[in-house]
């Protein structure tokens, strides 16, 4: 997935550009409900580049939150997107954090260094052992949303 990602302007200062690509999504292929499984792609690279107009100050903030509080599915019992987590490993300038998916609030996963112009984030997403009780097997899919900013 590209983006291009027009953060909103401040007074006296010019808009910020980038441009951004997250992978389309990540699967989990579960064969045993009682092992935690990764993800696939890994490494799910995060890359922005071509930034535009941070002052000498700004960082560039990602972050990710769960649309929703379970995955959607078959039958009626529903993974907890609290399930879903991540280990974050900075490739180029900046800090990762590791993390859980919520559907609360955003979590961070890179906070860059100070007027960057590009950086990447490798994330390793992990789903935990699930109990088994009542969860069918099938597709299951949960929606997230990420948060770009310039601070």
């Amino acid at each position: 997935m590209l983006l291009s990602c027009i953060c909103g302007p401040r007074a006296a200062l010019a808009q910020r550009v980038a441009t951004v690509t997250i992978p389309a999504g990540v699967s989990f292929s579960v064969q045993d409900v009682s092992r935690s499984v990764t993800g696939t792609p890994g490494p799910f690279r995060v890359t922005f580049n071509s930034v535009l107009n941070l002052s000498k100050s700004e960082k560039i903030v990602i972050s990710v939150k769960a649309d929703s509080a379970n995955f959607t599915g078959p039958g009626t019992t529903m993974i907890p997107a609290s399930k879903v987590s991540w280990t974050a490993v900075v490739v180029g300038g900046g800090n990762a954090t590791a993390g859980t998916l919520s559907s609360a609030a955003y979590s961070q996963v890179y906070q860059s260094n100070a007027n960057v112009k590009s950086g990447e984030v490798d994330l390793t997403w992990s789903l935990a052992s699930i109990a088994a009780a009542g969860l069918r097997s099938g597709t299951h899919t949960l929606t997230v949303r990420w948060r770009l900013e310039a601070l």
